[in-house]
């Protein structure tokens, strides 16, 4: 494989102990983040690490089986189907619970991230209440010419609150296409949801990416994606700008 990297969900064999398991993927393909595959079987839960501000950010996208995030404050139910949550960094420490009823393990993928000046000043100037916990429905819509018109294109995480990432969510039933179109600056990560299937093309490289893969690629590079008729185009997108975004402080 080339310019695209793919971790497959169907080469993943998790190894549980007290009934959870974390991987790492994608290893080493963009220093700065890191990618961790993480599954919690019925009736297991797990407390993630905290970090502060001048650390780490992380990002947990649940992507199925039904259980809940709980802080000392608030409650989170995951229901089998996508959402996003960010902690409050270490404000207060948080528990994954998979129920213990779940028909399937608690899948997920945690994102832990480096953070630069650009990050701390926009941490600092966003003043975003934390934690942030959305399902899909919950983002606002927005819209890109280069996408067929009955696909739908939904923010979750918007740009800047959390510094250089952000997340959002692509959605629609083939036949449809998400036209060629380049970042020049930002890093890209798609995460398929359970039941996708699509042709994801970047430069001159076509590779087919189905539920739970998961890719990067790098910046500057064209890159679009066609879906069959009576396929899904279910997709998170998953961004982290270089620096900054250009034209702003470093």
């Amino acid at each position: 494989m080339g310019l695209v990297k793919i971790a497959k969900r169907k080469d993943v064999e998790f190894k549980y102990e007290n009934g959870y398991a974390k991987a790492e993927i994608l290893a080493g393909e963009c220093p700065e983040a890191s990618f961790f595959r993480c599954s919690l079987l019925p009736g297991s839960s797990v407390k993630p690490p905290v970090y502060s501000t001048v650390e780490h950010s992380q990002v947990f996208l649940f992507l199925q089986g039904d259980g809940y995030v709980v802080t000392p404050r608030k409650g989170f139910n995951v229901d089998d189907k996508f959402c996003v949550f960010v902690p409050d960094y270490d404000t207060e420490e948080f528990e994954i619970v998979c129920s213990s009823d779940s028909k399937k393990p608690l899948e997920y993928i945690h994102i832990i991230t480096e953070l630069n000046d650009y990050d701390k000043h926009c941490l600092y100037a966003s003043k975003m209440r934390l934690p942030r916990f959305r399902h899909i429905e919950d983002g606002w819509e927005y819209y890109e010419s280069f996408k067929s018109e009955d696909v739908k294109s939904v923010m979750l995480l918007e740009h800047r609150n959390l510094g250089r990432v952000s997340c959002g969510a692509v959605l629609g039933k083939g036949p449809c296409e998400v036209g060629q179109h380049v970042h020049n600056e930002i890093l890209q990560w798609y995460i398929m949801l359970p039941g996708s299937k699509m042709t994801y093309t970047a430069g001159d490289e076509s590779v087919l990416l189905e539920g739970g893969d998961i890719s990067f690629t790098p910046t500057g590079y064209y890159h679009g994606s066609k879906v069959a008729e009576g396929d899904t185009l279910n997709y998170v997108w998953y961004e982290m700008v270089k620096d900054c975004y250009p034209g702003e402080i470093e």
